[in-house]
């Protein structure tokens, strides 16, 4: 009997994600399998703004059962800023940053992703930046790495071309 009500409760534990993965982040349609690897198992996700301050920013975050688990944000910046030395202190926080491949400059680390590309907005240069930011240290590193990168390989030029942005 005891065996059986261990099974039981360990089903339960490993039913996985109960929510259905969104199609877009921060209104910017995206691969909902591409948050799969980002994500915890839960009951409920909830999407919602979040209010980093400046017309040129914009940000969300997704809880799971009432927890936040990522946050996202996305920033037009001059294009004499360099966002990847900016955001430094936070990245080393973040755990072990690693150049990446993906725009014109990104960093990944255990618990973030930062990558940005040079655009024209107004008719004037900028970098356009995209972070996404996750609140717990992963028990598999580099899962959560490879996540990351693909992630915001993906993210950065659809959120660029939303916001009006162009190459």
């Amino acid at each position: 009997m005891l065996s059986l009500l261990l099974l039981t409760g360990a089903a339960a534990c490993s039913s996985g994600k109960q929510y259905t993965l969104p199609s877009d982040v921060c209104g910017v349609t995206i691969e909902p399998a591409l948050l799969k690897p980002l994500l915890p198992p839960g009951e409920t996700l909830r999407q919602h703004t979040t209010y980093e301050g400046g017309t040129d920013i914009t940000g969300c975050a997704m809880d799971v059962d009432k927890r936040r688990e990522l946050t996202f944000q996305a920033s037009l910046v001059p294009a004499e800023v360099d966002p990847l030395e900016v955001k430094r202190r936070n990245l080393v926080r973040a755990g072990n940053p690693q150049k990446a491949d993906i725009g014109d400059g990104a960093r990944i680390a255990d618990s973030a992703a930062i990558a940005y590309r040079a655009c024209t907005y107004q008719g004037k240069p900028h970098r356009y930046v995209a972070e996404v930011w996750v609140d717990k240290t992963p028990s598999d590193i580099g899962k959560r790495r490879d996540g990351l990168a693909r992630f915001i390989a993906a993210y950065l030029p659809a959120a660029q071309k939303a916001a009006g942005c162009t190459s």
